[in-house]
């Protein structure tokens, strides 16, 4: 059973209730806020029904968590843009979907980097909630209202919305963070001034997820030291957290301070990231996940 909700929480949990009252043997959850599936949860595991969330994080007892570590990915592009500015200017933020974990995690990232630059001044913060219309529009009114902005620090999925009021207002983005669908490379590529970065969040995040559930199914048992403090709750030591797979600036980096420690992400240039997608749909996202002998070394 598959089911799919943007952003409505009773929609999810009246979904997680049908494929409990179905009788499935396992659910994973991309829950649309932290603390809401609770009762969902709590009804399944009474059931014997295998919890794992994924994507995005969520905190509860007898589950397994296996995501993208958001923090980790937002961190990397807050510290791409404060080495871009030197460590000192005027930026304004573009945020996600407020109370959603991965944008809770994202903002957190950005919080604590940019508290190490004094100097960098956040002018104005706005959720984008992840739409390009929506961050055109907030970006449009930034614009409108500070003469200059040296940088914009935004999530994904929202970068040509910003490209588009920037063109709109007659001006040109110099620094921002950017996005990793086909369509963006694209446009990046047209745009030989503009400083940005992609990094990928990767829906193929899904295939390890599905995998661990499997192997869990068959009885395996995951590593003590493969798991992780869950982001949500840090007392609750059940998570998988991936790394992203690829980090995309104009000529590759790998040296860079913002790929440090990065075990699992590889740092390509933008041309490479074309390459890669050469054959995809506009919409398609520079995308990357483990292999399922990758994923055999989590378990004992």
């Amino acid at each position: 059973m598959v089911s799919n909700t943007n952003s409505d929480a009773t929609e999810q949990l009246n979904q997680i209730n049908a494929m409990i009252d179905a009788g499935v043997d396992a659910i994973m959850i991309d829950a649309v806020s932290p603390t809401t599936i609770k009762s969902a949860v709590e009804k399944a595991q009474e059931q014997g029904i295998l919890v794992v969330v994924t994507n995005d994080p969520a905190a509860y007892e007898g589950t397994i968590c296996v995501c993208g570590d958001n923090y980790t990915w937002q961190e990397i592009q807050a510290k791409w843009l404060v080495e871009q500015l030197g460590g000192k200017g005027d930026i304004v933020e573009i945020s996600g979907v407020s109370g959603n974990s991965a944008d809770t995690l994202r903002v957190q990232a950005n919080k604590d980097i940019l508290a190490e630059y004094p100097d960098i001044k956040t002018l104005a913060s706005s959720p984008g909630s992840w739409s390009q219309t929506e961050a055109q529009s907030v970006m449009t009114t930034f614009l409108s209202s500070y003469e200059n902005i040296d940088a914009v620090l935004a999530q994904d999925v929202m970068g040509e919305g910003i490209i588009k009021a920037y063109e709109n207002a007659g001006k040109e983005p110099t620094v921002m963070t950017g996005d990793y669908t086909k369509s963006f490379l694209e446009l990046w590529a047209t745009m030989p001034d503009l400083n940005t970065i992609g990094v990928s969040y990767a829906p193929g995040n899904a295939v390890p997820a599905l995998d661990v559930t499997v192997g869990l199914l068959q009885g395996k048992t995951i590593k003590e030291d493969v798991l992780e403090p869950n982001p949500m709750d840090e007392s609750l030591v059940n998570a998988i957290m991936l790394d992203p797979p690829y980090v995309v600036t104009r000529e590759a980096e790998p040296d860079a301070v913002w790929m440090e420690g990065l075990e699992g992400t590889q740092a390509i240039s933008l041309d490479e990231a074309l390459e890669i997608m050469a054959d995809q749909a506009s919409t398609a996202a520079l995308d990357g996940w483990l292999t399922p002998e990758q994923v055999e070394e989590f378990f004992e």
